[in-house]
């Protein structure tokens, strides 16, 4: 790791902001020949009020003011190929840049569906050294796919925002396949769900491995082309020596054009005819742990579920994507990313949400209010 440009980047930069990725070197991810449209239909909408609430205090308001008052960049909401709401704030436009943070998270998972079923990566079940020789190690050797995919690794992870912590050695590396390496275990792989940047290296580097190409040249190629998206993209890398992918966080587009890849999901990897991502996988992916697979390669065989998110029974995490029970037949699913950047994507009401935002605002959980935005959707 270049040691004065990783130090550079923690001291003038400190804390990631969403205009970081201008500071990043990024390699283009090309839109394809199709734009996806949408049907306009924004005259209909009708502002909702709905329940927020902050340090546990809760109050009605109205959701065009609480996107005001809580740094959101953008908030789009399409149901059935109609866009019913698009609206911009903070300087910001449609073709506006916003950065991802986590939500390129589910990115990968979807990325990772694809290198599935061409057969690039056989299985979720492959051990991490059959792809990188360097975790062919005594407890390093049992480290599955799938147990990334769950956060359940078994390596170390400090979170926090100083120079030493693992949160800023893979925001701001230089060099983070070697920062791959340096991981450590602590847990027995598959046990313990613990949130953790490390995985997402090793899944960019098995991609790699398994594909022969950089992580956005193949994102670009199998997926970004097929969306429909508007716009090029961009993906943040660590140097432009190294040229790894931040697959943690460093996916860039504009907000309708997050909207589009959401619309994929939504139709269960489907776009245009084009079958662009296993129907199966997408499926595996997001859907509550209790639901088997249909296809054994994409069987986790974890003993589910391993994280319940905000102490709810209703919420859970998958592989890389956070979902949310609705009743026994029905579940909404959605991608989450620092200072409250979301694809929220309800298959029951067939809509797709997008909120994204230079903060998180004063707004205890931003699932809650998207779901009650779906909600309200005929």
């Amino acid at each position: 790791m270049n040691s004065l440009a990783y130090w550079s980047r923690c001291l003038i930069r400190n804390v990631p902001q969403i205009t970081d990725y201008r500071h990043f070197p990024n390699a283009v991810i090309s839109k394809g020949a199709a734009v996806r449209h949408f049907e306009d239909a924004r005259s209909g909408w009708k502002d909702r009020m709905l329940t927020s609430s902050w340090r546990g205090q809760s109050q009605e308001v109205a959701l065009s003011a609480l996107l005001a008052k809580t740094g959101s960049t953008a908030c789009i909401v399409m149901q059935r190929d109609r866009i019913l709401l698009e609206s911009y704030f903070n300087g910001y436009t449609a073709d506006a840049i916003n950065t991802s943070f986590s939500v390129a998270k589910s990115m990968t998972s979807v990325l990772m569906g694809v290198a599935l079923e061409e057969g690039a990566v056989g299985s979720i079940q492959d051990t991490v050294a059959s792809y990188i020789p360097f975790f062919d190690s005594a407890g390093f050797r049992d480290i599955t796919i799938a147990q990334l995919l769950q956060m359940c690794s078994g390596l170390e992870y400090r979170e926090g925002i100083t120079p030493w912590s693992d949160d800023a050695r893979i925001y701001y590396g230089t060099a983070l396949r070697q920062q791959a390496l340096k991981a450590k275990l602590i847990e027995t792989p598959g046990s313990t769900y613990h949130y953790n940047n490390y995985n997402l290296l090793l899944l960019g580097m098995i991609l790699e491995k398994a594909t022969g190409q950089p992580v956005p040249d193949y994102f670009r190629e199998k997926l970004w082309q097929y969306t429909g998206a508007a716009a090029n993209a961009s993906w943040s890398m660590d140097s432009r020596d190294a040229g790894f992918a931040k697959m943690e966080s460093g996916f860039n587009a504009t907000a309708m054009d997050f909207l589009r890849f959401g619309a994929l999901c939504l139709d269960n990897g489907r776009v245009n005819g084009r079958q662009v991502v296993p129907a199966a996988w997408i499926q595996e992916s997001v859907s509550p742990p209790e639901q088997p697979a249909d296809t054994e390669k994409y069987k986790s065989r974890l003993s589910p579920p391993l994280c319940r998110w905000a102490g709810s029974a209703a919420g859970y995490y998958k592989y890389l994507w956070w979902g949310y029970r609705i009743d026994p037949h029905n579940f909404d699913y959605f991608a989450l990313g620092a200072k409250g950047q979301f694809i929220y994507i309800c298959p029951r009401k067939q809509a797709v949400i997008v909120r994204f935002g230079k903060h998180w605002g004063k707004i205890d959980w931003w699932p809650g209010v998207l779901k009650q935005i779906a909600d309200s959707l005929d």
